[in-house]
């Protein structure tokens, strides 16, 4: 029970826009890579933000981001910058090196869409780490999204760390589940009947959701700094591809009430992509055909309109 859990306050830092947010996020991101690098998990991790407030200029931004009209009701992951802060804090205290940790897999239960103009309380957590390989760990993180009592969205985010000492590995749990392993190599079935988009990955994207949602990381941003990190070029953020592909289901007349994404392969900026999706999954590819993203759909549809129709735009 959440009223059993002893929380640690977490300051949000203030809107990504502000230096306030900025000095924070830099200075951590920082020394977050500079750190020794290690895992040391022995107790569950928890945090709470209950200073969210939700503007109605962050609800105007998130849909020109992603050119939606503000008649669209979105379930977009305006709460992350609070998450980050509270994430960061726990990885911190954790010892993880950001160069190490790779973002595998995100679902999304989504009750009810926030609203702006309102104050939010976001909880977060570790509760385990597992041993998946002689040198991986795994550690899943939970945000829940909370307002007078009620539960708006809950999050699981599932994250690999590499190169792990062995005497911290040592301590951990053996992963029995399986649940890590091979899932980024995905091959697609052909789906029946799907809705099918093509997407153009804007050159803004990666800078625009940053200013929007905290994530400033800057191996998104610029070749420079992608190629120093082992990437080629510029890709966008993990959530920043799923609150694409969320925004392009409502603006088709579905409401998700849960949506996972596993991340197989970078989304490069300047690229188009093409989106398939029914009722109970999607996959996003290249224009190689090579599968970006996938994951589970549960849709409510909100229209007359019938998903079996596989319209194409």
């Amino acid at each position: 029970m959440d009223s059993e859990i002893k929380y640690v306050p977490v300051k949000n830092h203030g809107h990504p826009g502000t230096f306030k947010y900025n000095w924070f996020y830099y200075r951590s991101a920082i020394r977050a890579v500079l750190r020794p690098h290690r895992l040391h998990f022995k107790h569950p991790r928890y945090g709470r933000d209950d200073n969210f407030y939700y503007l109605e200029s962050t609800w105007k931004r998130w849909h020109r981001l992603y050119n939606v009209p503000l008649t669209v009701n979105v379930p977009f992951t305006v709460y992350s910058y609070s998450a980050s802060v509270g994430m960061m804090a726990i990885l911190k205290d954790l010892g993880v090196n950001f160069r190490h940790l790779l973002h595998l897999k995100s679902e999304i239960k989504i009750n009810q869409i926030m609203e702006p103009n309102f104050k939010y309380s976001i909880h977060y957590s570790f509760e385990e780490a597992l041993r998946i390989k002689k040198d991986k760990a795994a550690i899943v993180g939970t945000t829940k999204v909370i307002r007078n009592g009620v539960t708006y969205m809950e999050v699981k985010d599932h994250f690999v760390i590499k190169n792990v000492p062995e005497k911290y590995l040592a301590i951990l749990k053996n992963d029995t589940s399986n649940q890590f392993k091979g899932i980024t190599r995905f091959i697609p079935e052909e789906l029946e009947n799907p809705v099918i988009h093509e997407l153009f990955i804007k050159e803004n994207y990666a800078r625009d959701y940053g200013r929007a949602s905290g994530d400033k990381n800057i191996v998104h941003t610029t070749k420079f700094t992608s190629t120093i990190f082992g990437f080629g070029r510029p890709f966008i953020q993990g959530l920043c591809t799923a609150n694409l592909i969320m925004s392009r289901l409502c603006m088709d007349g579905f409401i998700p009430e849960f949506f996972s994404i596993v991340f197989c392969r970078p989304v490069y900026l300047e690229n188009k992509v093409t989106l398939k999706y029914t009722n109970t999954e999607y996959y996003l590819t290249d224009k190689k055909g090579h599968v970006l993203c996938f994951g589970k759909l549960m849709l409510k549809n909100i229209t007359s309109r019938s998903i079996e129709e596989g319209e194409s735009a």
